[in-house]
Order: C-alpha cells, then sequence, then structure tokens
C-alpha cells in the first residue's frame, strides 16, 4: 500500500511537471502540429490557424492561415507564389518582417502574393513539387520566386528533384505518436531531440562548424578541396526550369542568401566560389533570373552594421534570416520583378 502511494506521488508530480513546462513552452517555443497535405503540394502543412511562438531562435509569435501556411491569409489565385525553406516559412520574425510580406507591401496590390515556404524544403525539393504548385491554380502564377541556400548542385540530387524520389517528411496524425504530439511538452522534447540533443551525450567525431575564422585563408583551402563541377547536374536542372516556365507561362526568380562568416578582425566573409559562378552562368544561358544577395549583404553588414542571419537568442551570423536579411531579400527580387515587368516578360 505505501509502494503504490508513492508510485501515485510520483505519478501526479510527474504530470504537473509536464503540465508547467506546457505552460512556459506556451511563452517560450509552441510548434504547431504538421499533417500530410492533402493538395499535395508539399511534405506537409500545420495545423490550419495554429498558433507558433519562437523565443528560442529570433523572438516572435504569429499564425498559419487556412491552408497551414505562414500568412495573415490564404489567396485563392495569386499572381506571385513564394517556396521554399524555413527561411521563407519565416517563424523567427514576425509576420510583418518577413520577405514574403514585406515584396507584397512593396508591390503595393499591384501583384497578389502568396507564401509557401516550409520547413524542411530546400532547393531541391521544391523543384520537386514545382509542377504541383504551378496546376494549383486556375491560372499558373506569373511569378514563382523559389529560395536557396546553395548553389552546389550534384547529378543525385537533381535526378532526385526531377524523378520526384526525394525522401518525404511523414505526418503522425494518428495512434500514439499522433496522440502525444498534441501535448507541447512532447511535441518540444520530440523536436529537441530530433535537433541534436542527443549529441551532447552522443557527439559525432567531426567537430562543430566554426562561425568566427582566423581567417579567409582557412575558408577558401576548405573550397579548393571541394569536388569539381558536375555540368551535367546544372545542365539539367536549369533545363528542367526553363521547360517549366515556357508550359506554364511563368517566370521563375531563384534567390540566393549565402552563409556569412564573421572574422576575428571584424569582417564579414562571404564564400563567392567556382559553384557560384557555375549557377550564375548556367541561369543566364538559359535566361533564369537569379538574384545573387552576396554583394547586397556585404554592403548592409558594412553600410549599417547589421548581418543577414543569426538572432541575439541564438547565435548572430549564423542560422535563420532575420529581419534584416528579410528587408533586403525583399528590395532585391522587388527590382528584379519590376525589371521583369518592364522588360515585357510578365503574362499578363
Amino acid at each position: 500500500m505505501k509502494f503504490i502511494k508513492g508510485l501515485l506521488k510520483v505519478i501526479a508530480s510527474g504530470i504537473v511537471a509536464v503540465a508547467i513546462i506546457c505552460g512556459l513552452l506556451c511563452f517560450y517555443d509552441i510548434k504547431p502540429i504538421h499533417k500530410e497535405n492533402p493538395k499535395g503540394n508539399t511534405d506537409f502543412v500545420w495545423l490550419p490557424n495554429s498558433i507558433w511562438v519562437k523565443a528560442t531562435e529570433g523572438i516572435a509569435f504569429g499564425k498559419f492561415d487556412a491552408n497551414g501556411f505562414n500568412n495573415k491569409s490564404v489567396i485563392s489565385n495569386p499572381d506571385i507564389i513564394v517556396l521554399g525553406s524555413s527561411h521563407m516559412e519565416a517563424v523567427n520574425v514576425m509576420q510583418n518582417e518577413n520577405s514574403a510580406y514585406l515584396l507584397s507591401q512593396k508591390l503595393n496590390g499591384k501583384y497578389s502574393l502568396y507564401n509557401m515556404g516550409v520547413s524542411g524544403h530546400d532547393f531541391f525539393k521544391v523543384c520537386q513539387y514545382l509542377p504541383v504548385n504551378l496546376e494549383l491554380y486556375d491560372k499558373a502564377p506569373k511569378v514563382v520566386i523559389i529560395e536557396t541556400s546553395t548553389v552546389n548542385l550534384s547529378k543525385n540530387n537533381v535526378d532526385a528533384a526531377i524523378n520526384s524520389s526525394i525522401e518525404r517528411t511523414f505526418s503522425h496524425n494518428a495512434g500514439i505518436i499522433g496522440a502525444l504530439q498534441k501535448v507541447p511538452f512532447f511535441r518540444s522534447l520530440y523536436h529537441q531531440i530530433n535537433g541534436g540533443l542527443l549529441d551532447l551525450f552522443m557527439p559525432s567525431s567531426g567537430s562543430p562548424e566554426t562561425k568566427i575564422s582566423e581567417d579567409k585563408k582557412t575558408n577558401t583551402e576548405t573550397s579548393n578541396s571541394e569536388s569539381e563541377i558536375d555540368s551535367t547536374a546544372y545542365d539539367e536542372l536549369f533545363s528542367y526550369l526553363k521547360a517549366m516556365e515556357e508550359k506554364y507561362g511563368t517566370q521563375i526568380i531563384i534567390f540566393y542568401h549565402p552563409a556569412e562568416k564573421l572574422m576575428k578582425d571584424g569582417t564579414i566573409y562571404f564564400d563567392r566560389d567556382k559553384y557560384l559562378a557555375a549557377f550564375k552562368s548556367f541561369a543566364c544561358e538559359y535566361g533564369i533570373s537569379f538574384v545573387d544577395m552576396t554583394d547586397r549583404f556585404e554592403e548592409m553588414y558594412y553600410r549599417e552594421n547589421h548581418v543577414p542571419h543569426g538572432f541575439c537568442t541564438g547565435t548572430l551570423g549564423a542560422g535563420h534570416i532575420n529581419k534584416y536579411g528579410h528587408a533586403a531579400v525583399a528590395d532585391e527580387v522587388y527590382d528584379e520583378i519590376i525589371k521583369l515587368e518592364e522588360a515585357g516578360e510578365l503574362c499578363q
């Protein structure tokens, strides 16, 4: 009997502790539940009209729209769609600070814009889902904006994107996992474990990437040791994108946001390597609009003392795009849209 009473006290204490943690998470880190996307244009969407709170990297909160994307409202037949990863999902900044919203404001009603950025959907996965997104509406969007943080293409990645064979992120909306993920504590615990918590106890043999480097020589030496450019991969990828443009009568704009390295002497370093040169060259050859944010980010750092990535609650110069980076992206992509418009390349 004494044992049972003690056990019940332990269970009750555990329930109270979980309840308290769940309450605290409401002000610290609310990750909504994701579910399978019924329209099939992404692996998943977040629970419609669910609230998110982020204080672990950036300080922001907001509400996903009725489709489960980060917009203030759903737009039925947008002129412009934005596709990308968690950088475009942008839960690290307030909704009125992300690049999709800022770009929409700059367009001032001239073109409607809808953001479908989703965590885990990198450049290759976005390319895989591109045909589905272009067939989603009564009429294909005039412009498709695609975010990428990589310009290094391999034939394996390109083939997987074109052949729709990239591994999917599945949603668990039933059973024990489905029930447990409805509790904020267990949901957050899962994300912590999945995000590398176990590395604290079982570290890998490699050391983590150093964000502040001694000098530029270290970084360039790394680049020189990388594999050679696979021209076939670039040719296949841009041929595929051009075919999408021609088939659906749309204009694709790819914008690239490079990672920065803060140097100990106070300077900032961006890797302008051979992969970037190749990406630019093939984009130009196939007539695909390409916006390279490297120069703008560098100018922003020296003129305004702002880095494009990172937050005071995380690491400056690393991680997701911050509000300064989003504002710069909105400016540059807006200029590209206007340039296409003036050249008569936007379908009416």
